[in-house]
């Protein structure tokens, strides 16, 4: 019959490749859907190896601290180091002139520190370091926002803390804590034992 198309006709000429409209945009959608989960993904990886970062910079920290401690003398622990924070030295780095400069000096350089008073200096300028603030904080080096703090306390040999004042026993607890609060309140806390071995 003429003017009725054959149902060969209907679908299309055989041996013709290729895609429809429809079938283009659907692959399309597909594809776009896909790639906005993809992308989606790629600000929680960046934050979370932020955090990583922060949280190494901060173990490193406060482990440079306790080996500078052990590397102390003991008769001094409690005087130096009970209750520091690196918040305390600020204000002394900060004012003009500054009372100390980064990296501090040891003696025999004019001004030079020893002992606690140059651990305790070196580790705030370890902690703010000049390329550690809030627009760089992948900058590699120091803690944007980091405050560094040491507790010390008096250990009986059993392990239970001695409140005693003087302390009767040779045995210390520290406690070196790094907080910082650049993505949120965080802390990474080392704590070790210290004894009179002289």
């Amino acid at each position: 019959m003429p003017g009725v198309l054959s149902p060969l006709r209907a679908r299309g000429r055989p041996g013709r490749p290729g895609l429809t409209l429809i079938e283009v945009l659907f692959a399309i959608s597909v594809m776009a859907v896909a790639l906005l989960g993809v992308a989606g993904m790629f600000p929680a990886a960046l934050r979370s190896v932020m955090t990583g970062g922060q949280t190494s910079k901060a173990t490193m920290l406060a482990r440079e601290m306790v080996e500078m401690i052990q590397a102390d003398t003991f008769d001094r622990l409690d005087y130096d180091y009970k209750d520091f924070s690196t918040s305390s030295l600020l204000p002394e780095l900060m004012k003009d002139p500054p009372a100390f400069t980064c990296p501090v000096k040891t003696p025999p350089d004019p001004g030079g520190f020893v002992g606690s008073a140059y651990n305790k200096r070196k580790w705030t300028c370890d902690m703010v370091a000049v390329a550690a603030s809030s627009k760089t904080p992948d900058a590699g080096q120091g803690l944007a926002e980091g405050i560094g703090t040491i507790r010390v306390v008096c250990v009986n040999p059993n392990g239970t803390i001695n409140s005693t004042v003087p302390c009767p026993t040779e045995l210390r607890q520290v406690t070196v804590t790094v907080a910082w609060t650049s993505q949120g309140s965080r802390s990474v806390s080392l704590v070790t034992y210290v004894t009179k071995t002289e």
